[in-house]
């Protein structure tokens, strides 16, 4: 009796600890969702209108941010309906209104964010060429080969996605359920599941691990290189420095646009990986990723979907922190918006 005793005081106390880990994550919610979702949206406008200026028009790494950003706004917009507290708030299940709906919902879900984390692939392929091969970058990075690049994966990963979800998602017990597992489909979704982690995160990491290590190393070996020539050669060097007003050198602009693409897939890496890792618990465990009832796997899968939400919001912040360049475009755009608002009032 004793032993049962202190199970089931153990069972408790650990119900207990859990439940206070959700209500704490349902608190942070509350605060983050709302300004993670404004943030996410606004920054992401900016971004394409910043993209879309003379100073970032001809870069063929300004069409991949265009895509990228138009991909985490339409996420954005979707995040807050997986949301149990969004769900309970309002009081019904949007995805849930009709059969076509809810697929429609998750095919557009899978394909946004897959769609993001591989423009952030090309970007850094992008990269890749501009430091290793200089030479010929401006042969492989052209708009042309962009629009290519873009309009094959985004044909490949729609086709996928649309096939998944025709018979994936459906509606139980007035929820739309994602990877439902319907009768006769058991194996293929699980199949399909795998498939879809692997082409949302885990081969897009290797891709940038591999890429984004190249491109560090090539930077150390440079970095190493000019050091003592900039030593023997300042004096020189002065007198090569552009005057004042001129534009910086091409040289310049290229490492300010790597470092920052640097930072969007570090972030990547690390705010993608619980989601990851998420997925892949919830699958050996057979739970669905947004209707588990589980306190350890709620609180999993709420922590992963913050972090995730984080990484399609947070681009905007870190273009301004990494990048001169773009905060100078960010301030343009505005000035040139009050001028035309005191324009409009005088």
């Amino acid at each position: 009796m004793e032993n049962t005793t202190t199970g089931n005081t153990t069972n408790i106390s650990v119900i207990v600890q859990h439940s206070d880990i959700n209500i704490t994550l349902d608190g942070t919610e509350y605060v983050l969702l709302p300004l993670l979702f404004i943030f996410g949206v606004i920054g992401n406008f900016v971004t394409i209108a910043v993209m879309r200026s003379p100073s970032f028009r001809t870069l063929p790494v300004s069409k991949m941010l265009i895509a990228m950003s138009l991909s985490d706004i339409v996420l954005n917009l979707l995040l807050p309906f997986n949301k149990p507290i969004v769900r309970q708030a309002i009081g019904i299940d949007i995805r849930a209104l009709s059969s076509g709906g809810c697929k429609l919902f998750f095919w557009t879900y899978r394909f946004t964010k897959t769609t993001s984390s591989w423009m952030v692939v090309l970007m850094s392929m992008e990269r890749f060429v501009a430091v290793w091969l200089p030479i010929k970058a401006k042969l492989v990075n052209t708009d042309r080969n962009v629009y290519i690049t873009t309009a094959i994966l985004c044909g490949a990963l729609a086709a996928f996605f649309g096939y998944w979800c025709s018979w994936a998602d459906q509606i139980i017990d007035d929820s739309c359920i994602v990877n439902s597992q319907p009768a006769g489909f058991e194996h293929l979704s699980e199949i399909f599941l795998l498939c879809g982690v692997l082409l949302y995160s885990v081969i897009p990491s290797i891709f940038l691990v591999t890429f984004n290590g190249l491109i560090v190393y090539k930077l150390i070996t440079m970095r190493k290189k000019i050091a003592p020539e900039g030593k023997n050669n300042s004096q020189s060097s002065a007198h090569l420095a552009p005057p004042l007003g001129c534009k910086r050198p091409k040289s310049t602009v290229n490492s300010r646009t790597t470092i920052m693409l640097l930072s969007i897939a570090i972030s990547f890496l690390i705010l993608v990986t619980p989601n990851t890792v998420a997925h892949f618990v919830m699958f050996f465990r057979k739970e669905a990723m947004f209707e588990t009832m589980d306190p350890v796997m709620a609180s999993l899968s709420e922590t992963a979907q913050i972090m995730e939400q984080f990484n399609h919001a947070i681009h905007f912040t870190m273009y301004v922190v990494f990048n001169k360049r773009f905060r100078d475009g960010v301030f343009v755009i505005f000035k040139a918006k009050k001028s035309h608002q005191n324009e409009s009032s005088n």
